[in-house]
């Protein structure tokens, strides 16, 4: 990625912050333009978590008799938005592995390097430098260096490794004094071999590389829809002669609707991939109200409802229930492009779960206060 830019004389380099959910990175990105004096542009995120990337511009310093710019980018971590990932980690000059030094995040990071790797061996040109930043070590359970350092060797990584506690900006300069230092590295290289552009950067301002992943993401439907931020409609605002209605009542027909001795199993952030609209924003309310013990309550005419956390409304109507996942989909697509071109899409999402009875639910959930919330009859709710 990294270029000479003829207007000003710089030398641009990108360095990326990877790493699993939750590990860190926005917090480290944000750590790190306190130190400097930036700001960062985050253009999207829920509940706390990057949805496109958080973009940090400076200036300082010099190479080769030049000012060196660098673009300071975290990815998303969250594994449906995967392609997003890689297309910004493929614009890496050095990357900066932020991992999670908790037992249970120390496990995802092994997967996460591992395809980290795989991405880095396809990046053309000089390799990649990339520096582990082993975060939250101050965690009571935190892993001991020697097992991340073991790990890391286990799967053919010979990497400089940096401790820190981003919330706190402890070892955040280090890694990135570290990271730059490699990322240049890869630049005096690129100019040994006459690669290295002289040319206005691809990307200039984070307004420009989000315009480029929303382009790079058309035609594909789940992230079209994340984009348009779609408004769900609820099953009884299906249009009468749908397919969806016409799936529902041919559930209705061949089901007996769930007694109250019979408590579904309401949605969590085990939902499949494809079983969540809107695909983004969806998915992270479901990580949010999996935290939640959520009382389910049964109406006298067999619908299901719940609170999460004080702030979600959860709902499943008594005929939205399918022995067929196939069923289930087609209720959930319809529901989807039934209404398009809202930004309220934070606010709800409808999920297809499995009612840990062997069959499928349609459920709806609701950010309490909405409009769409207030509009719900309350029900004569049985205590389940």
């Amino acid at each position: 990625m990294a270029v000479l830019d003829p207007r000003n004389g710089t030398v641009v380099i990108r360095v990326v912050y990877d790493g699993a959910p939750m590990a860190g990175k926005s917090t480290s990105v944000a750590a790190l333009g306190r130190g400097l004096g930036s700001d960062v542009y985050s253009p999207g995120e829920v509940s706390g978590r990057t949805l496109y990337f958080d973009w940090l511009d400076y200036i300082g310093g010099q190479f080769e008799g030049r000012r060196i710019r660098c673009q300071i980018i975290s990815v998303p971590g969250q594994a449906v938005l995967a392609p997003r990932r890689r297309r910004l980690l493929e614009s890496a000059d050095v990357i900066v592995f932020v991992g999670d030094s908790s037992p249970a995040g120390f496990i995802s990071d092994r997967g996460y390097l591992s395809g980290l790797l795989r991405v880095l061996k396809q990046i053309p040109g000089p390799p990649v430098g990339l520096v582990l930043q082993a975060n939250k070590r101050d965690h009571p359970h935190a892993i001991p260096m020697e097992q991340i350092r073991s790990m890391t060797q286990s799967i053919g990584l010979r990497v400089g490794v940096v401790e820190s506690v981003a919330r706190n900006g402890v070892g955040i300069r280090e890694a990135f004094v570290c990271a730059l230092r490699l990322a240049l590295e890869r630049v005096r290289e690129q100019m040994r071999r006459q690669q290295l552009p002289e040319a206005r950067p691809q990307v200039d301002t984070p307004q420009e590389l989000l315009a480029l992943l929303k382009k790079s993401e058309e035609g594909n439907s789940l992230q079209y829809a994340a984009e348009v931020e779609l408004i769900h409609a609820r099953v009884s605002d299906v249009r009468p002669q749908s397919i969806v209605s016409e799936a529902i009542a041919q559930a209705a027909r061949e089901n007996e609707t769930v007694g109250v001795g019979h408590v579904p199993a309401p949605p969590d952030a085990r939902v499949e991939s494809g079983l969540v609209w809107p695909p983004v924003d969806g998915r992270a309310v479901l990580h949010e109200i999996a935290k939640a013990h959520i009382q389910l309550s049964c109406s006298a005419q067999g619908d299901w409802s719940g609170v999460a956390q004080d702030r979600w409304q959860i709902y499943s109507a008594a005929a939205a229930v399918f022995d067929d996942i196939n069923a289930g989909r087609m209720v959930l697509v319809e529901a989807a492009r039934s209404h398009a071109n809202s930004d309220r899409s934070q606010d709800r999402c409808v999920a297809l779960a499995n009612d840990g009875q062997g069959r499928w639910r349609l459920w709806q959930i609701t950010r309490l206060g909405t409009a769409e919330a207030g509009a719900k009859p309350p029900h004569a709710a049985v205590s389940a």
